[in-house]
C-alpha cells in the first residue's frame, strides 16, 4: 500500500511538473498540519499532510482537479491506553475530484474555494518497540557489519475503504513574473463510516501551485 501511495504521489507531482506550462493545466503541491476533530480528535494527536493536485482550467476561475491527500496521525495516550499497545498511528488517504473557483485577484492575493467527493482509505496500526538483526553500512569506509537497531513492529492492523467528501478555501499569491504560485489553504474533509460517527478531520497545506 506503501508503494501505490509514493506512486501516485510521483505520478501527479510528475504530471504537474511536465505539462504545467499550458495556461489551461493547473497543478500544485504542498504539506503542512492535519487536525482530527469529532471522534478523531478524542484519539489521535495532531498529525501532518501531503497533498499533490492536477488537472484542467476550463476558465480563469474554474479548475477541475483530481487530488490526491495523504494524512498520519499518532494515536494519543487514552487511545493507546484501551488498546493496551505501547504506540499506534492512523493513516487516511484520499483520491477527490475537486472543483475549484477562484475570486478576482485582490491586492496580489487570490482567494478560492473548493469541494467535492471522492474515496478515502483508512489504516489503524498499533506497534510495540523490537529489536531486529541487520546489516548496517558505512558510506564513509564503504563495508557493511551486523548490528542490532531498535524498530517499531506493527502488532495489528486495520483497513477500509469509504466514500467521503472534503471542502475548504485557500488563498494564492503569485511568485514574481512566472506562473508558480505560493498557496495556504484549509480543508474540512469527511469519510464516512459503516458503525458510529463518520471520521473528521482538517488537513491544512501550505505549498506551490503551477
Amino acid at each position: 500500500m506503501r508503494d501505490i501511495i509514493v506512486c501516485l504521489a510521483l505520478c501527479l507531482a510528475g504530471l504537474g511538473i511536465a505539462i504545467a506550462q499550458s495556461s489551461r493545466i493547473d497543478a500544485s503541491g504542498g504539506g503542512g498540519f492535519s487536525v482530527p476533530t469529532s471522534r478523531g480528535g478524542n484519539n489521535l494527536n495532531t498529525g501532518w499532510n501531503l497533498d499533490f493536485r492536477g488537472g484542467y482550467r476550463p476558465s480563469e476561475h474554474l479548475a477541475v482537479d483530481l487530488d490526491f491527500n495523504y494524512n498520519r496521525w499518532n494515536l494519543n495516550q487514552a487511545a493507546l491506553a484501551r488498546f493496551g499497545e505501547p504506540g499506534g498511528f492512523e493513516t487516511i488517504w484520499s483520491i477527490t475530484v475537486l472543483p475549484t473557483y477562484r475570486l478576482a485577484p485582490h491586492w496580489h492575493a487570490t482567494p478560492y474555494f473548493m469541494g467535492g467527493p471522492g474515496l478515502y482509505y483508512r489504516n489503524l496500526s498499533l506497534t510495540q518497540p523490537t529489536l531486529v538483526n541487520t546489516l548496517v553500512c558505512d558510506p564513509f569506509f564503504g563495508f557493511c557489519y551486523p548490528a542490532i537497531v531498535g524498530v517499531n513492529q506493527v502488532v495489528a492492523s486495520a483497513t477500509t475503504f469509504k466514500m467521503g467528501f472534503n471542502g475548504g478555501a485557500g488563498i494564492q499569491i503569485p511568485l514574481g513574473p512566472s506562473h508558480l504560485k505560493a498557496f495556504g489553504e484549509a480543508r474540512y474533509s469527511r469519510m464516512f463510516t459503516t458503525n458510529g460517527p463518520d471520521l473528521t478531520f482538517i488537513p491544512v497545506t501550505f505549498g506551490l501551485r503551477w
